[in-house]
C-alpha cells in the first residue's frame, strides 16, 4: 500500500449502539452498567466511552463554559511556585534566587522558622518582589517579612504583585492579595472535589455578604489541592471558573479574575515507596495544568520524611519538564472541547452548585462548620474512600499493592511550617502503621502449597502480595499432599500463621487431617456454613480479591503479639 492510496483509505462512520454491541460481547455476559461505567466518590457516573453527540446535547452551554474558563484565567502559561526551606534569612535568600536562576517563577517564602531580618537583607527580598511575583505564606505570629515593603520604592509599589496567605487582616500593595478562600482544609478533611467546590462559593457569599463586591474579588485569591484522580481534578478546577462566573452573575457583576493557586494533594502521597510519589507528583501536577491553574506548588517525593535539595529540584523540574514538553503553557484552556471533560466539567459544576445551595439552606458555611454538619458530611466520604482503598479498588502502588516488605518506614519530619499537613488524612497512613507494626512483631508465616506449583502459582503469588502490603514475608513450602505433611511441615518451623493455596477439592482432602498450633486460612471464597465446620480443624478465615485488607492484616499481625 502506497502512501497516496493510505491517505485515500476511508473507515465506515460507527455509532455508540453499534460499540456497546462489541463492549458487551468482549465482557462476555457481564452487566453492562456495573462493569463499564464507573461512579466516582461525587456520585458522578463515568461512561466508558463520550461521543460528539454527548457533548451536542447540552447545547450552547459548552461553549459558555469553554468561555468562562478562558475568561478567568490570567495568562495561558501558570507560574512555577516551588517551595524553599533554609535556616536563616540570609540562605533562604542564597536558595531562593538559586531556584529562581534554575526555574522557579515566584517568590515563596513559608513561615517555619522565625528569622531574623537586617534592613540589608529585606532590601535585597525587595528588589526580587519587585521583579518576580511574590507568594507569602504566614501561619504562625511572625510578620517581620512584611517590612519589606517599606524597603520598595513608591513609584515601584504597583509593580509588586501576587498573593498572602495569613489568618490575620494585614497590609499590603494594591496588587498583592491577601484575601483567600482556602479549600486545601477542606480536601485534607477527606472532602471530595463537590466538598471543595461548595464550601469555596459558601465562604464567597459570606465575604461579599456586607463588601463591596468588586472591592474584595480584586482582593481574592483561592488554593486548591489536586490529587490523582487525572480528569475528575482536571474538572474540578475549570468548574470552579464556571461556577465563579455564575455566582458573579448573581451579584449582577461580571466576573472579575481570581488568581487559582494549586499545590499536588498529600492525600495520595506515603512514606512507603515514597519514590511512586513523584508519579503521583507528576500526574496531580498535569491534571492542575490543563485544569487551568494560574500558579503551582509539587511537594517533593520525600515531603513526609525529610526533603532535601535533590528531591526538591527534582520537584520543581516536574513543572519545567511539563512546560517544555508539552506545550501546554502556550494554550489558555487545552481541555476545552474534550468530550470526557467538557461533559465531566458539566457535571461537577451542576453538583457543586446544588451542594452550595444546600449549605446556604443550611445556614452557611459558618453555621455548618459549627454545627458539625459538615464535618459529618465529609467524613463519610472519607470512609467511603479509606474503605476502597482496604479492598483495593483504588490502588496506592508500593503501599496497598506491589509492596516491598522489607522497606523501612521513616519516621515524619514534616517542619512546623507545614503542621497542616501533618493532620492531613492520608489515604497511606492505616498501611504505615501496619508495616512499622510487623518491624515488632515476632510471627513466623507460610504459604503452604497442596498442590503442585504449576497449579497454586496464582493463588501463592496473590497471597504473597496481600501479606507483604503488611510487612509479612513468608515461607513458600514445597508441594504438601496430604494432611501429615503440613502438620509436620508446621510444627518442624515453628509457623504461628499460615495460608493453604490448592483447589477447593484438595483443600476439602486434607483439612480434617489437620491438627496444628499455627493458625491457618485459607486461599479463595469459602461459603461461611464450611468454614464453620472447618473450625475444628485450626481453619479461620480466607484470603481473596476484594477483601478488607487493613482489618485482615492487623488480625494476622496480632498473632505475633500473642506468641511474644
Amino acid at each position: 500500500m502506497t502512501i497516496e492510496s493510505m491517505k485515500k483509505t476511508k473507515f465506515p462512520t460507527r455509532i455508540y449502539s453499534e460499540w456497546q454491541q462489541a463492549a458487551e460481547k468482549a465482557i462476555k455476559g457481564k452487566p453492562f452498567e456495573a462493569t463499564l461505567k464507573t461512579p466516582t466518590i461525587e456520585d458522578v457516573t463515568l461512561e466508558p466511552l463520550y461521543t460528539k453527540n454527548m457533548l451536542d446535547q447540552l447545547g450552547s452551554y459548552v461553549p459558555a463554559q469553554v468561555a468562562a474558563i478562558q475568561h478567568g484565567k490570567h495568562q495561558p502559561s501558570w507560574l512555577v511556585s516551588q517551595e524553599v526551606m533554609a535556616d536563616s534569612a540570609q540562605e533562604y535568600l542564597a536558595l531562593m534566587k538559586d531556584d529562581i536562576l534554575r526555574g522557579n517563577e515566584t517568590v515563596v517564602y513559608k513561615e517555619f522558622r522565625k528569622f531574623q531580618w537586617t534592613d540589608e537583607q529585606l532590601s535585597e527580598l525587595a528588589g526580587l518582589i519587585v521583579q518576580y511575583p511574590l507568594y507569602f505564606k504566614l501561619i504562625g505570629e511572625d510578620r517581620n517579612i512584611l517590612r519589606v515593603f517599606d524597603f520598595v520604592s513608591p513609584d515601584q509599589l504597583s509593580q509588586v504583585q501576587g498573593v498572602i496567605f495569613s489568618e490575620e487582616a494585614i497590609e499590603a500593595p494594591e496588587n498583592v492579595r491577601t484575601q483567600l478562600v482556602d479549600t486545601i482544609p477542606i480536601h485534607h478533611a477527606g472532602g471530595t472535589a463537590v466538598h471543595e467546590l461548595g464550601v469555596a462559593l459558601s465562604i464567597l457569599s459570606e465575604r461579599m455578604a456586607d463588601a463591596d463586591f468588586l472591592k474584595t474579588a480584586k482582593n481574592t485569591w483561592i488554593r486548591f489541592a489536586v490529587d490523582t484522580q487525572f480528569f475528575q481534578e482536571i474538572a474540578k478546577l475549570r468548574a470552579f471558573r464556571v461556577l465563579w462566573q455564575a455566582f458573579s452573575s448573581a451579584f449582577g457583576e461580571e466576573a472579575p479574575t481570581i488568581p487559582l493557586f494549586t499545590e499536588t494533594s498529600v492525600r495520595s502521597y506515603s512514606k512507603l515507596d515514597p519514590y511512586v510519589n513523584l508519579l503521583r507528583a507528576g500526574n496531580s501536577t498535569f491534571a492542575a495544568v490543563l485544569g487551568g491553574t494560574d500558579a503551582h506548588t509539587v511537594h517533593p517525593h520525600d515531603f513526609l520524611t525529610e526533603p532535601d535539595l535533590s528531591s526538591r529540584r527534582i520537584a520543581r523540574n516536574v513543572q519545567l519538564v511539563i512546560k517544555e514538553e508539552a506545550h501546554v503553557s502556550h494554550v489558555v484552556d487545552p481541555s476545552a472541547g474534550s468530550y470526557f471533560i467538557e461533559t465531566l466539567t458539566k457535571e461537577y459544576v451542576d453538583a457543586a452548585w446544588s451542594y452550595f445551595l444546600e449549605i446556604e439552606e443550611a445556614g452557611g458555611y459558618s453555621e455548618v462548620v459549627k454545627s458539625g454538619w459538615l464535618t459529618d458530611d465529609i467524613q463519610a466520604k472519607w470512609i467511603e474512600r479509606e474503605n476502597n482503598v482496604a479492598t483495593r479498588k483504588q490502588s496506592l502502588i508500593g503501599t496497598n499493592i506491589y509492596a516491598n516488605p522489607q522497606e523501612p518506614v521513616k519516621d515524619a519530619k514534616i517542619d512546623d511550617g507545614h503542621l497542616e499537613y501533618m493532620t492531613a488524612k492520608r489515604l497511606a497512613t492505616p498501611f504505615e502503621n501496619l508495616r512499622a507494626q510487623s518491624k515488632v512483631t515476632g510471627l513466623k508465616s507460610a504459604i503452604v502449597l497442596i498442590e503442585p506449583l504449576n497449579k497454586t502459582k496464582a493463588q501463592a503469588d496473590f497471597v504473597s502480595g496481600f501479606l507483604a502490603v503488611g510487612g509479612i514475608e513468608p515461607l513458600v513450602s514445597l508441594h504438601l499432599a496430604t494432611a501429615e505433611e503440613i502438620n509436620q511441615f508446621l510444627a518442624e518451623e515453628k509457623i504461628g500463621y499460615a495460608v493453604l493455596c490448592g483447589s477447593k477439592e484438595a483443600v476439602a482432602a486434607v483439612v480434617p487431617g489437620l491438627n496444628t498450633q499455627a493458625s491457618i486460612d485459607l486461599a479463595g471464597k469459602y461459603p461461611k456454613e464450611q468454614l464453620s465446620e472447618w473450625m475444628e480443624f485450626g481453619i479461620n478465615d480466607t484470603i481473596y480479591s476484594g477483601k478488607h485488607i487493613t482489618a485482615k492484616l492487623e488480625k494476622i499481625l496480632a498473632l505475633g503479639k500473642e506468641a511474644l
